[in-house]
C-alpha cells in the first residue's frame, strides 16, 4: 500500500507562533510549514504535485476524435469494403465468395472493434462518432424519406 504524506498545515507568520514558541522552519515574513513536506520537492516526471506545462496534449481533441469516428472510419471501411467487393466481382466463380464475405465481415468487425478499442483504450469521442454513424444518421435518412413521401403524396 502506497504511504500518503503526513498532513501540513499552512499558517501566517504573526507576531509569536501558534505553538507558542519561536518557530525554526520559518523565516523573517514568511509562513510557518508544519509536518513532511519533502514529498514535494520533486518537480521531475515522477512527482504527482507538478505537471509539465509546456508539454502538450498528444493527438487530436475530443472533437476531432468524434469527427475521425463519424466520417473518416466509416469512410475508410466504406473503401476498403469496396476494394474487396471488386476483387471479388473481377474473379471468376469460387474464389470471388471469399472476397465478398471479407466485404460484408469487414463492417461488423470494424465497428464492435472500434466501439471496444474506444471505449476501453482510446477516445470515447470516437465511440460516439462510430455510434452516431450508425443510428442517428440512418434514422436521420429515414426521417427524411418519410417526410418526401408525405410532401409528395400531400397529407
Amino acid at each position: 500500500m502506497e504511504e500518503l504524506p503526513e498532513a501540513i498545515e499552512i499558517s501566517p507568520r504573526g507576531d509569536e507562533s501558534p505553538w507558542g514558541g519561536d518557530s525554526g522552519n520559518s523565516g523573517p515574513g514568511s509562513t510557518i510549514l508544519s509536518g513532511n513536506v519533502t514529498s514535494f520537492e520533486g518537480e521531475g516526471e515522477n512527482s504527482p504535485y507538478w505537471a509539465n506545462l509546456n508539454e502538450e496534449r498528444k493527438g487530436p481533441s475530443n472533437g476531432g476524435w468524434f469527427a475521425i469516428g463519424l466520417i473518416l472510419a466509416p469512410g475508410a471501411m466504406w473503401f476498403v469494403s469496396f476494394i474487396l467487393f471488386i476483387i471479388g466481382d473481377s474473379m471468376p466463380d469460387g474464389p470471388d465468395e471469399i472476397f465478398y464475405m471479407l466485404a460484408w465481415f469487414l463492417w461488423p468487425a470494424g465497428l464492435i472493434g472500434g466501439l471496444v478499442w474506444s471505449f476501453t483504450r482510446g477516445s470515447k469521442y470516437f465511440a460516439y462518432g462510430l455510434l452516431t454513424a450508425l443510428a442517428v444518421i440512418p434514422a436521420v435518412f429515414i426521417l427524411s424519406m418519410i417526410v418526401m413521401v408525405i410532401v409528395f403524396i400531400g397529407f
